[in-house]
């Protein structure tokens, strides 16, 4: 019997898929390709929802490997208020492939005679009519719209990417360190799942119990606290908003109370001070505020992770909140939409009617 496929299998799947897709030197190959055809100066990468929160996680590091800035826009803003100019290396990301904002932005970069270049999880998609490169990122098959597994896989193709063009422009990549971080992968992440799995547990109650929902990260956290809000908001059905690590204590803390639930994020950098100083500010209003961080503390309310590679943050990161989401909203039983929301989609959707939701 085949097993259900929930969002937590395919969580699980992402330990293994990872290490292989680091290991695949063909991987991101044409979009190499692609990018070194021109000295292009900046990067913009047209994406929304989980894709873009995913190009956040990445646009750090790609910034300090390519040197030069990279660039998020929304599909929708793009199309109706496009800027593009001749050095700017632009593609596009659906990982369904269905996603009728990112057609439209496709669309746009033809009428202004660009490429128009797109990454996607399934290249039977309706984008294949609309892009002249298709590329498959290495996600493989999700079937659940509540994407788990893809957003990893993409922050991952998207730092391979970075370093592929400077590999293959004759820049020294020292890539020791990274070889042992994937080495070790695989068993660091089952360590942390059981490390999850005992949080959440612990934490049962106020998690099952949360209303109003705070997550906090900068740099190459800012990317999972956004992706972390998505995903809570999506699934437990409650509202939760990111905010960067010091904008959060310019406004928003003004909100907080010992109902607030808060999760802040270490960036395992030179904020990190100002992250554990941020936390046990929060604490001093509400007893649900978590601490996720590499570093071992005495403090119940910080849960430590296995990383001990700063860039790649979200590979470790993501995953808790991935696993926190699936869990609660299974045992709250709100996965499952509103069911006024099919009168909303009559009206309107963010996806072609050929999507399977």
């Amino acid at each position: 019997m085949e097993k259900l496929k929930t969002m937590e299998y395919y969580i699980l799947q992402t330990h293994k898929i990872i290490k292989e897709n680091y290991e695949n030197k063909e991987l991101t190959n044409e979009l190499t390709t692609l990018f070194l055809k021109k000295d292009y100066k900046s990067i913009k990468i047209i994406a929304s929802g989980s894709s873009g929160n995913a190009v956040l996680c990445a646009k750090y590091l790609m910034e300090k490997i390519l040197a030069i800035p990279v660039d998020v826009i929304s599909p929708f803003t793009f199309a109706h208020y496009p800027l593009i100019l001749e050095n700017d290396f632009i593609f596009a990301i659906s990982q369904s492939g269905y996603s009728c904002n990112v057609l439209e932005a496709l669309t746009i970069l033809k009428k202004y005679n660009r490429n128009a270049i797109a990454l996607t999880g399934d290249m039977n998609s309706d984008i294949k009519d609309y892009a002249d490169f298709l590329i498959e990122y290495g996600v493989g098959e999700e079937v659940e719209g509540y994407v788990t597994k893809g957003v990893t896989t993409l922050v991952l193709f998207l730092l391979l990417f970075a370093l592929d063009v400077k590999k293959k422009r004759g820049n020294l990549v020292d890539l020791k360190k990274y070889d042992l971080y994937f080495q070790e992968y695989e068993s660091m992440q089952k360590i942390n799942f059981k490390r999850e799995v005992d949080f959440i547990e612990k934490f049962k109650k106020n998690f099952l119990s949360m209303d109003h929902c705070y997550v906090v990260g900068c740099g190459n956290g800012e990317g999972i606290a956004k992706e972390a809000a998505l995903k809570i908001g999506e699934t437990i059905k409650i509202v939760t908003c990111s905010y960067e690590l010091e904008e959060y204590i310019h406004g928003p803390n003004l909100q907080l109370s010992p109902c607030y639930n808060v999760f802040i994020i270490d960036s395992q950098d030179d904020t990190s001070n100002r992250s554990y100083q941020i936390y046990l500010a929060s604490r001093q209003v509400s007893d649900r505020v978590y601490y996720i961080t590499n570093k071992e503390m005495n403090d119940d309310h910080v849960l430590t992770l296995l990383n001990p590679e700063p860039d790649f943050l979200a590979l470790s990161y993501l995953q808790f909140f991935q696993l926190l989401s699936y869990r609660i909203s299974k045992e709250l039983c709100t996965i499952l939409k509103h069911p006024l929301m099919k009168d909303f989609n009559k009206i309107v959707s963010s996806k072609t009617i050929n999507y399977n939701d």
